[in-house]
């Protein structure tokens, strides 16, 4: 067992990582847990698209929030008591979706996404 490169998952993004490191002249081992494509890939259907460049930000609408809050949205479901542990996070969420930086991160990601379809289709 003589590897150049492990790669972790056996989805969409870890075979398409693997076989272009095997294009390039490296020995790669690939392991997963599972067959290939049953855990996250599993759920998207491994599908590649490019039609969402607006990442999911952070809900900015009062009525939405309130009823996050309260729990009364098949959208969304948390345990009050686990608001500590992520609390940073959400704030980071909240300030990260502004919509400036959207609009920054779905023009950073675009020439990614822009390329997405072409190269898995090589």
């Amino acid at each position: 067992m003589d590897f150049d490169v492990i790669v972790l998952g056996a989805g969409i993004v870890g075979v398409s990582s693997a076989l272009h490191l095997q294009d390039r002249g490296r020995r790669v081992a690939l392991v997963d847990r599972r067959a290939p494509g049953e855990e996250t890939s599993f759920g998207n259907a491994g599908l590649i698209e490019r039609s969402s460049v607006v990442p999911y930000g952070f809900p900015r609408k009062l009525g939405t929030l309130l009823r996050y809050a309260r729990n009364q949205s098949t959208d969304l479901y948390w345990d009050y008591k686990a608001l500590p542990a992520y609390a940073t996070w959400l704030a980071r969420f909240w300030w990260e979706s502004a919509p400036q930086r959207l609009a920054a991160a779905a023009r950073d990601m675009m020439p990614l996404i822009g390329a997405c379809v072409d190269e898995h289709a090589n």
